[in-house]
């Protein structure tokens, strides 16, 4: 049976009407084209919606029920369409964002406030993790999207979208040997104790493969699971770590140095990661624009 939104609203434009003509102008039609659409309706129905004389047009009692029921379908559909165009203009909703610590803990903070500043009613939860648990909650359907390390291999129905080019530094404290040079070869991280994020976390791989690609052995590796941690050890002194510039501690540390890594200069690539089966809400879409704002104000897109 083909009976559209075009039929249901003729019906009940009649019915209100009382006529045909009257119904014609306010649903912006010619009265031929409306005569046309009640009889496509009728037929499609198998009955008499409106008795017709040349003075007056009366509902039939089964035009009446089929009326009342039209208008229940057309304020129900009017409701949702207007409805969903609120959620688009005020970006109403919830955005779930799974991502690496470093960026939970510099970026995310700001662009949540400038969020909440334009879309007061968008509601942010933010899961951070390890790259490996951000990559799962993402293909799970956990979280609307994750801002995490660049994957070395993408996953069935997944896509990732580059933002940052994320340099690695070396960090000391002020007293250490190395503190006083604007940048450092990793080949001088020899004999070094070193202090570096779990084989769970992006950037373990990255720099272990450029450790050994260099040759260079430390006397020892102290791996810790969260970035606070390594900050904590780095400021009793406990040793030096290698960090990408969106994690280094704050500029004008009172006794932390980040010194630029060459030979190579090396960094990581942070991005967003996402299912490409599964469209961005506008609510998403605009808590990304802001990242995106924050991570290019912050020198760091």
């Amino acid at each position: 049976m083909n009976v559209t939104l075009r039929h249901l609203r003729a019906a009940v434009g009649i019915a209100r009407c009382g006529s045909f003509r009257s119904a014609a102008d306010s649903l912006h039609v010619s009265q031929p084209a409306l005569s046309q659409t009640i009889s496509e309706l009728e037929s499609e129905l198998g009955v008499t919606l409106f008795d017709r004389t040349s003075r007056s047009v009366r509902q039939t009692e089964l035009g009446r029920n089929f009326v009342l029921g039209a208008q229940s379908v057309l304020v129900a559909f009017d409701r949702l369409i207007q409805e969903t165009g609120d959620v688009v203009q005020s970006r109403r909703g919830r955005v779930v964002v799974s991502c690496v610590s470093s960026i939970a803990g510099r970026v995310l903070p700001l662009a949540i406030m400038r969020c909440a500043q334009r879309y007061p009613e968008i509601d942010v939860v933010v899961q951070d993790d390890v790259a490996i648990q951000v990559l799962s909650s993402v293909q799970a359907g956990d979280a609307d999207f994750g801002l995490t390390i660049e994957p070395a291999a993408l996953s069935n129905g997944m896509q990732f979208e580059p933002l940052h080019e994320d340099r690695f530094f070396l960090v000391c404290q002020i007293t250490h040997l190395l503190a006083k040079k604007r940048q450092v070869s990793w080949r001088a991280l020899k004999g070094e104790s070193l202090i570096a994020l779990s084989t769970t976390s992006g950037t373990h791989g990255i720099i272990s493969a450029e450790l050994e690609r260099q040759q260079v052995h430390v006397t020892q590796q102290t791996l810790v699971s969260h970035l606070s941690t390594v900050h904590g050890m780095l400021e009793s002194g406990f040793g030096v770590a290698v960090l990408p510039k969106i994690a280094l501690p704050v500029p004008e540390h009172p006794t932390l140095v980040s010194i630029p890594l060459v030979q190579p200069v090396l960094s990581r690539t942070i991005g967003v990661y996402r299912r490409r089966d599964r469209s961005l809400s506008p609510a998403a879409a605009a808590f990304l624009d802001f990242t995106r704002d924050v991570l290019q104000e912050l020198g760091l897109g």
